[in-house]
């Protein structure tokens, strides 16, 4: 392809970062087209209707989780690049995306010029992953993962998390696959016990 010939589908349910996003890359390549989706489903129509030849796609959608997404894409359209995206690029985040099928992963906080750097990377067909943070001594929780955390510590399962914190079952698989990668651990109660001994939680 030519760079005047890029077509990009923005998966996203933030309509100031779709915004953004859009302006800045029409900005910075002029001859690209930039499409946009607000959900899972309506992404998929999309990319059925006129296959794009990346996706950029949130980590979190209303209507699904973004790895669930990149799952079935990659089953139904093996050679579609999707690079993930997400406010939150600590290291548990990272190395989960590292971990999955996607061609990359860019914090949101990345500028404008590195951004639209390493989507022409996976154009290109390389890789763009940002580096996770080597961590040392107690992991750093976001609010939700401590939430998640108490939650866990007193015996709660997924759905009665789910309930309690107004959140999305697949939401609550996300935050705790986070935290199993933040603690080092595989399963449940292994994260329990990591977490008390570290201080996290009583």
């Amino acid at each position: 392809m030519t760079a005047g010939s890029v077509r990009l589908l923005v998966v996203d349910d933030h309509p100031l970062f779709l915004e953004g996003l859009t302006a800045m890359l029409q900005r910075l390549r002029p001859g690209w087209v930039v499409d946009t989706a607000s959900a899972g489903r309506e992404a998929l129509d999309r990319i059925s209707n006129r296959p794009p030849d990346a996706v950029i796609l949130d980590v979190f959608l209303p209507d699904r989780d973004g790895f669930d997404l990149l799952h079935e894409l990659r089953a139904t359209r093996p050679s579609l690049p999707v690079i993930l995206v997400s406010g939150r690029d600590h290291g548990a985040m990272v190395v989960r995306a590292r971990a999955s099928p996607a061609s990359g992963f860019i914090p949101k906080t990345v500028p404008g010029p590195d951004f639209v750097e390493r989507i022409e990377r996976v154009l290109g067909g390389g890789a763009a992953f940002t580096e996770a943070t080597a961590a040392g001594g107690v992991p750093e929780l976001t609010k939700r993962q401590a939430q998640v955390l108490e939650l866990l510590a007193d015996g709660h399962g997924n759905k009665e998390i789910r309930h309690r914190l107004g959140i999305a079952e697949r939401t609550v698989r996300a935050h705790l696959t986070e935290l199993f990668v933040l603690l080092g651990v595989h399963g449940r109660m292994a994260a329990v016990i990591r977490a008390r001994e570290l201080g996290l939680i009583a």
